[in-house]
């Protein structure tokens, strides 16, 4: 059984500007109490009726921006199975922070934990030049197949590509150099 099932967890939230996690309650959980009932008569509104209030709020929730209590900025959802590094160590918050910008957050159902970190540059440049040659092999095989065998083709190209930039302004930011 999975380790978040049966129960609400909070997501891990980051401020990479002042290096600090806070927890939030995820969308899907306020949801779950509104459908309950245990928050629609506090916030004063019938659902029975008139769904288009619900369909309002839902909205509302869901793209609600949360922001850190210290700085105002946005702050950034890294999952239920992110552990923040401590605050003095800039080093790991900056490979979190890039991690984040390729697109790698922690969310899972927990039985498998959070996956591979990077724990200094050294790995954390391996890391992004094997997932760099891991996208490119997918292009590549994505442009090998036929438009019929798989309709949404274009998409997948363009998605690949898109992981392909973005791994490679990272590369040029953090100042490797690609074998």
């Amino acid at each position: 059984m999975c380790i978040y099932a049966g129960k609400a967890y909070k997501s891990h939230y980051v401020c990479f500007r002042c290096r600090k996690s806070f927890k939030q309650i995820s969308s899907s959980d306020i949801l779950g109490r509104i459908n309950k009932n245990k928050l629609s008569h506090k916030a004063g509104f019938q659902f029975n009726k008139d769904t288009s209030k619900l369909d309002t709020l839902i909205s509302e929730i869901e793209n609600r921006p949360i922001k850190c209590p210290e700085c105002s900025q946005l702050m950034a959802d890294l999952g239920l199975d992110f552990k923040a590094p401590k605050k003095t160590a800039f080093k790991k918050w900056e490979i979190v922070e890039g991690l984040y910008t390729i697109g790698k957050v922690f969310h899972s159902c927990g039985c498998s934990g959070p996956g591979y970190i990077p724990q200094n540059r050294l790995e954390y440049k391996d890391y992004l030049i094997d997932k760099l040659k891991l996208y490119e092999d997918y292009l590549t095989d994505c442009q090998n197949l036929s438009k019929e065998s798989i309709p949404d083709k274009d998409e997948r190209l363009v998605y690949w590509s898109q992981r392909i930039s973005q791994l490679k302004e990272e590369i040029l930011h953090q100042g490797f150099a690609v074998d």
